[in-house]
């Protein structure tokens, strides 16, 4: 007898079948996770490689800058210094002589050629030291100096400047030298440690200002250079001197504060761009110039300002140096102090001049 044959199918039960499917859904899920993972660890290759390439760059230029500013400090200490500037390394320079007799009889300085070589300029304009770097040199003796400025027209100007009409061009010399003076006794409009207590800011320094910038602390200046860029002071004064500047190589900024007439700092600025001034007679045939103005000088002094930045940037480092010529070795300059701060915007937007000179290639 032949017995049926009996097939049994095998059911796979619901529960089984929804584990099947949690468990691709899970695996899906982690691919994605996965990938998403590697998106975002290429993405941060990406940018640690573009942040290493910035780092790398900002490195390479400050070492360019620095060996920019060796270079200019060189030719600072050993070039034959005239009206003209500061002459290159090179060429041998000659001394040609005075332009007139009235030069001669006045004390003015001879007139020297730097041939093929020429001359650093001192007046702050911008230059292409290449590899996207610029630089600015600035003779510090065309600055305002601050620790013996007592011309109240000066301080009007500056009053002006500042936008302001009620602040008293005598309360301003007054917290100036009150501020910088080494006793506690208050100028009539000036300001001593109770008034600075009131108002509470740290009290006067009692002594010169070891920065430009150091104007900001100082009541009422603080209030009218409140709307004045830090690279506008920075362009315009120093920290020692009085209202004597080369007028070859003074900023636009402190002619305006010197001579409060717009027509005579355009027909200075017109008339030193032809050549530079050889004698201070000079100017006072130009319009709106007079003797009874401020002094000033045709040569250059004993330290300058050097700014550099990088053409893409925003910010630029300023270093302020003086020369001691008597003191040999490294002795021979020094540091005031370095700070960075905004870009200029006439600085920025500036036609750099290329330093055509093999000392800089």
């Amino acid at each position: 007898m032949v017995r049926p044959r009996i097939r049994v199918q095998k059911c796979v039960p619901a529960q089984r079948r929804a584990q099947g499917g949690f468990v691709l859904v899970s695996v899906l899920w982690v691919l994605v996770i996965m990938v998403l993972a590697a998106s975002t660890f290429s993405l941060w290759v990406d940018k640690s490689r573009e942040q290493a390439m910035e780092r790398q760059h900002a490195l390479e230029a400050k070492r360019r800058s620095t060996d920019l500013l060796a270079k200019i400090l060189y030719t600072q200490l050993t070039g034959v210094k005239s009206a003209d500037g500061v002459a290159w390394p090179g060429e041998a320079t000659a001394v040609i002589g005075f332009d007139s007799l009235d030069d001669f009889l006045s004390g003015a300085a001879p007139r020297i050629s730097a041939g093929a070589a020429g001359f650093m300029p001192l007046d702050g304009r911008v230059l292409d030291a290449g590899d996207g770097i610029r630089i600015a040199v600035q003779d510090r003796g065309g600055l305002i100096g601050l620790s013996f400025l007592e011309r109240l027209d000066i301080f009007e100007s500056i009053s002006r400047f500042g936008g302001r009409r009620d602040i008293d061009a005598t309360r301003l010399r007054d917290t100036l030298f009150d501020y910088q003076d080494t006793n506690d006794h208050r100028r009539p409009q000036g300001a001593e440690a109770p008034q600075y207590q009131l108002a509470g800011l740290p009290p006067p320094l009692n002594g010169f200002l070891r920065h430009p910038l150091g104007l900001r602390s100082i009541l009422v200046w603080d209030e009218l250079l409140q709307h004045q860029s830090d690279g506008w002071i920075l362009r315009t004064f120093r920290t020692e001197g009085d209202g004597s500047v080369n007028v070859n190589t003074a900023a636009p900024s402190a002619l305006e504060l010197l001579l409060s007439d717009r027509a005579a700092v355009n027909a200075m600025l017109a008339r030193r761009q032809q050549s530079a001034f050889t004698s201070v007679n000079q100017l006072y045939g130009l319009s709106g110039i007079h003797v009874e103005d401020p002094p000033f000088t045709i040569m250059p002094s004993a330290g300058i300002r050097f700014w550099w930045w990088r053409e893409s940037d925003h910010t630029a480092q300023v270093y302020d140096v003086q020369f001691s010529p008597l003191n040999s070795g490294q002795g021979a300059w020094y540091f005031n102090w370095t700070i960075r701060v905004a870009l200029p915007d006439d600085l920025a937007n500036s036609t750099a001049t290329a330093i055509d000179h093999p000392f800089f290639r």
